[in-house]
């Protein structure tokens, strides 16, 4: 029986969902009343027989049916079911598009986004669902329409338009139309995008950055553990009221060359390169969701992508202007580079903003993102929906952002967020993509364990670090070891009086390696642990110890400070500093600062003058590091050759390292890390030179041979010989 017009029109809903399973069988939930009725099927409008496999009641009193074709479907057409004379259901390819053989059909390897040629632009998207496609081209100034350009479907679900030469520096979008719904979208693999990423921009992005801004090359990297990290967001930077800045938020403020505070020290880029750090890791820099990127408010850390190969707005100076976005954060780079300090991306691909409303899932509907046995979105990110990384196309675009960025803009380092979400596979074919570029450019994340539908051995968490050769992994270990826990705000930790932390803080310093007998280990070598104490996430430092320290005064509290700043920095490993953490930063006791105001989140330059020995006292501590290999172990083996823990007190921990190499200047080195009240006194045994010593950290000795060493309460104190 055909289907006529009338039918089709009918509004009575007897079929609550149909999708395909496989390329051969439907799955439909029917309503009880019409069990007994036969469905009809129809291709493109053409009648197409099938043979009921299963049926069965589900829990919700719906009838479910298992429908098995007699010939295997094409994706390329419509296919519709319905009760004759009642509502058509389109059958939407959900399960389909996860299985194996969707896979193995349409997995692609070829370009993808804009291509150019010297007669015109070449657009590229993959929809293996889609029925039609055309690409929309808008005038760059009132986004009306100019022309429209139909794709062409190819063998591996892609499809591709040609755009005339004339149409560069317009805007375009994607007009897709699935089984789903029919919706215009942005090129997910756009290169640049119109203000608040309304549009895709038709601009040769690499072409523009390789002729527009001089390159400095990437400064020397010898290895991971010569790293140290500096973690800052554009705009806390030069937000502070006192800042100095003529780039108030802006990419360029970062690297404003002869800002001064107040009180007439470095801000800006000087005050980066004196304080001793070797990478900067920025907040999120993608086309984020949050920001209107005209006002630029509110204030956001940006962990809300919506394009992950196109850079947000609101840090540019003519967020309007789609290359000035682009100008500005590559010579960011270049600038950083001219510097001497290394630059790392913040890879938020867990997630996206909305999925709902992602071109991702406009273009094959169902695919990018995991979801749970029962159908309903997965959401181990906690913030509405997880990436499927194990599948080939969304490995693809990770691996491909990624090298994109390490070549057109030269970063030289990617900080994964929410790590764990994605699989080992998918990180270790980044590693292998990013060796291919420049084997110096670090690879870490953070490897929690997180409840996504993902198997266990196959997530990207640090207890499978060993599968994941050279990715490194924040230690939440040493964080909560030092401060307390961060699930606890009033619980202390080493540096404030827990001696019960103490056992977990030896096991860090080691870089979490396993030393017979003397550690249980956590990671395969020193280059694997990114050690830190305080990042963007949870309290600072300094609000915590106002919360589980009530009634100490300031001067005990900075003490602290200290002495988690001098552990972190000591620590083999690599070291990850927070910006502001060497002065004791606040954010007002405001744990979760992601949306709150600049005067929260905000770079205090005040401060900065106020505390100028906090931040002598770290900078001299790098560059004792950087001068003395025993600080810098790139392998387990040299942390068993070369790192002894010495018997001490309860609250104390004393270890020796000796120098990996004949040139050091100091072969042996003893450190004293005193997390008590009480300052302490110990029997020197040799002839020691003290360089750190309480509050005061120098390049020359402050004692040399004494008779006793002293380690005061809450710092610590470093030998040398």
């Amino acid at each position: 029986m055909h289907h006529t017009p009338d039918q089709k029109t009918a509004s009575h809903i007897t079929i609550e969902s149909a999708s395909f399973v496989s390329f051969e069988t439907i799955q439909l939930e029917i309503v009880r009343e019409y069990e007994s009725v036969p469905v009809q099927i129809e291709q493109n409008g053409r009648p197409i027989d099938y043979m009921v496999e299963q049926q069965h009641v589900t829990e919700s009193g719906m009838i479910e049916q298992i429908l098995r074709l007699y010939e295997p479907i094409s994706l390329e057409t419509m296919y519709t079911v319905f009760h004759p004379g009642q509502k058509t259901t389109v059958i939407v390819p959900r399960e389909i598009v996860r299985s194996e053989e969707f896979e193995r059909r349409f997995s692609y390897d070829g370009p993808l986004g804009v291509s150019f040629t010297p007669h015109g632009m070449e657009v590229t998207v993959w929809s293996p669902v889609a029925l039609s496609m055309w690409i929309t081209v808008h005038d760059d100034t009132n986004h009306r329409e100019l022309e429209r350009f139909h794709m062409h479907r190819g063998s591996r679900g892609e499809w591709n338009g040609e755009v005339p030469k004339a149409f560069e520096g317009m805007l375009y979008r994607l007009e897709v139309k699935t089984p789903v719904d029919t919706r215009q979208v942005v090129d997910p693999y756009a290169r640049a995008v119109s203000l608040n990423g309304e549009y895709g921009v038709l601009m040769d992005v690499e072409r523009f950055v390789n002729e527009q801004v001089e390159q400095a090359p990437r400064p020397a990297l010898w290895k991971a553990t010569d790293a140290v990290i500096y973690e800052l967001h554009i705009r806390d930077f030069t937000s502070h009221p006192s800042s100095k800045s003529r780039l108030k938020g802006l990419y360029g403020g970062v690297t404003e060359k002869g800002v001064q505070t107040k009180e007439g020290h470095s801000a800006g880029l000087d005050y980066l390169k004196e304080l001793g750090v070797t990478h900067v890791q920025l907040l999120p820099v993608h086309d984020f969701g949050s920001v209107d990127e005209a006002t630029r408010m509110p204030y956001n850390w940006g962990y809300d992508p919506i394009h992950w190969f196109s850079l947000e707005g609101s840090y540019a100076s003519s967020p309007d202007v789609p290359m000035s976005r682009v100008f500005e954060y590559a010579s960011l780079v270049a600038d950083l580079h001219q510097a001497g300090l290394r630059v790392v991306t913040d890879v938020v691909m867990n997630h996206i903003y909305i999925r709902e409303h992602s071109p991702l899932e406009a273009l094959v509907p169902y695919y990018y993102f995991r979801y749970e046995h029962d159908g309903t979105v997965a959401n181990g990110t906690g913030v509405g929906n997880d990436t499927a990384s194990e599948r080939y196309m969304m490995r693809r675009m990770i691996v491909d952002f990624v090298s994109y960025f390490a070549t057109t803009y030269r970063v030289d380092g990617f900080r994964f967020d929410l790590m764990g979400i994605h699989d080992v596979e998918t990180m270790n074919q980044v590693r292998a993509a990013l060796d291919k570029v420049d084997p110096s450019i670090l690879v870490y994340g953070e490897g929690w364990d997180l409840a996504t539908p993902l198997g266990q051995s196959l997530k990207a968490t640090s207890q499978n670090a060993a599968r994941m050769p050279r990715i490194g992994h924040f230690n939440d270990m040493i964080r909560d070891a030092l401060k307390g826990s961060t699930f606890n705000d009033r619980e202390r930790g080493f540096i404030s009086g827990n001696e019960w932390r103490e056992w977990e803080l030896r096991e860090c310093l080691t870089g979490a390696v396993h030393i017979p007998n003397v550690t249980v280990g956590r990671f395969p070598s020193p280059t694997y642990s990114i050690n830190y104490a305080e990042a963007h996430d949870n309290y600072t430092i300094y609000d915590k110890l106002q919360l589980s320290c009530e009634g100490i005064d300031e001067e005990t509290r900075l003490a602290m400070q200290r002495l988690a700043n001098a552990v972190v920095i000591t620590s083999q490993g690599i070291p990850f500093i927070h910006a502001g953490q060497e002065f004791g930063r606040t954010k007002h006791g405001v744990e979760n600062s992601y949306n709150s105001p600049d005067h929260i989140n905000h770079f205090d330059w005040d401060l900065r003058d106020a505390r100028m020995n906090e931040i002598e006292y770290v900078k001299t501590l790098l560059k004792l590091r950087r001068l003395h290999t025993c600080f810098r172990y790139d392998s387990r083996q040299e942390v068993i050759d070369h790192f002894t823990f010495l018997p001490s007190p309860p609250g104390v921990i004393i270890y020796e390292l000796t120098a990996s190499h004949s040139y050091d200047a100091w072969q042996r080195v003893r450190v004293y890390v005193n997390g008590t009240f009480e300052n302490l006194s110990f029997e020197s045994d040799a002839k020691w030179n003290v360089y750190v010593q309480g509050k005061t950290a120098s390049l020359v000795p402050l004692e040399r041979n004494p008779s006793h060493i002293q380690a005061e309460s809450l710092s610590m104190t470093i030998l040398a010989c």
